[in-house]
C-alpha cells in the first residue's frame, strides 16, 4: 500500500514541475513578446507566412499585413485559376466531340485547350511559387524599417560617419 501511495505522490510532483515549467516558459515568452512589443520589433514568422501563401492566395501577404500585394495576389491567382477551369472544360468538350467525330478538326482544338490549360497550370505554379519566396522575404524583412532608422550614414564634406543608435 505505501509503494502505491509513493508512486503516486511521485507522479503528481512530476506532473506539477511539469506544469509550473511550461507556466514558467510561457510567462517568459509573454515578457518577451511584450518587450519586442513595446519596442516596436514585432517579428512574423517566416514558415507560416509561407504556409499561408502555400495554401490561402495571397495569405502569406495578408499574415505579413501586406495587404494591396495580398489583394493582388488573390486577384492573380483566382483568375489564372478561372482560366484554367475554362480551358479544362473547353478541353473535355473538345475531346467527347472528338471521341464522336473522330475529326482532325476537333482533335486540333482539343490539343489546342490542352496547350492552354497547361500553360494555365505553369503560371499557376510560377505565380505560386513568387508567392511563397515573397511572404518568406516579407516576413524576414518584417521588421527592416525599424531597425533601419538606428543606422543612420552622414556625408559631410569630404567625411563619412555611421551612426548607429541603440
Amino acid at each position: 500500500m505505501s509503494k502505491k501511495i509513493f508512486i503516486l505522490i511521485l507522479l503528481v510532483a512530476l506532473f506539477s514541475n511539469l506544469s509550473c515549467k511550461n507556466e514558467n516558459e510561457d510567462i517568459s515568452r509573454e515578457l518577451q513578446i511584450f518587450q519586442d512589443t513595446k519596442q516596436g520589433e514585432l517579428k512574423r514568422n517566416a514558415t507560416k507566412a509561407m504556409l499561408y501563401s502555400l495554401f490561402i492566395p495571397g495569405g502569406g501577404q495578408f499574415y505579413n499585413k501586406k495587404y494591396i500585394k495580398s489583394a493582388i495576389g488573390f486577384t492573380a491567382e483566382s483568375i489564372l485559376f478561372g482560366f484554367t477551369l475554362h480551358y479544362h472544360i473547353k478541353m473535355n468538350d473538345a475531346y467527347s466531340k472528338y471521341e464522336q467525330s473522330h475529326s482532325q478538326l476537333d482533335y486540333d482544338k482539343y490539343s489546342i485547350f490542352y496547350e492552354k490549360q497547361q500553360s494555365m497550370l505553369w503560371w499557376i505554379g510560377a505565380m505560386k511559387f513568387l508567392s511563397i519566396v515573397d511572404a518568406f522575404v516579407d516576413a524576414k524583412l518584417y521588421n527592416f524599417n525599424e531597425k533601419k532608422k538606428k543606422i543612420e550614414l552622414k556625408f559631410e564634406g569630404n567625411s563619412v560617419s555611421l551612426n548607429y543608435r541603440f
